[in-house]
């Protein structure tokens, strides 16, 4: 049975650099991943649930889902992409891990490699982080979101129970 997903492979095309030719098959298989990993702990499993129900009901989100929907739609593509991007560089085979190339190309350094990783992941926490403001500032809408208030009840100025994740790539 296929997982509903919010993602498409198209739409993570769209939303990323990720090159149109990137066959299908090597980055379906990861959208499920990158939001059960990431995009799931920003919902909450009841806000997920009813929004995957209105998916499946109607193909689609309507209302306040639908401009919900950007949100995860940008932090889903990163987040995916993120999780993927090693495997589309490394294969696992018979004979072990191997990395593929063409006559045209080359392998990018490990260092290169590292600080390209580095740099999807500072756009997924950045988009992470607007889905988490705009459901805060949206709260009263998303009755079901997984906020502070309705686990600690009103109780709860210090607890960000979805909380921000500011470890970007930069250090001083």
């Amino acid at each position: 049975m296929l997982q509903t997903t919010y993602l498409t492979v198209d739409k993570l095309k769209d939303f990323t650099p990720i090159s149109q030719n990137v066959d299908v098959t090597l980055l379906e298989n990861w959208i499920p991943v990158a939001e059960d990993l990431h995009i799931v702990d920003i919902l909450g499993t009841a806000l997920d649930t009813a929004l995957k129900t209105e998916l499946e009901a109607l193909g689609t989100l309507t209302g306040n889902n639908a401009t919900l929907l950007v949100y995860i739609l940008n932090a889903s593509a990163w987040y995916t992409y993120y999780e993927c991007v090693g495997f589309l560089r490394t294969k696992t085979v018979n004979k072990g891990l191997t990395q593929q190339f063409s006559d045209n190309s080359q392998v990018v350094s490990t260092e290169d490699y590292k600080l390209f990783k580095q740099e999807i992941w500072d756009k997924a926490i950045y988009y992470r982080n607007k889905l988490i403001d705009y459901l805060d500032a949206n709260k009263t809408l998303f009755p079901l979101y997984r906020s502070c208030t309705a686990q600690f009840g009103n109780d709860c100025d210090d607890i960000d129970c979805a909380t921000k994740d500011n470890s970007t790539g930069i250090w001083f």
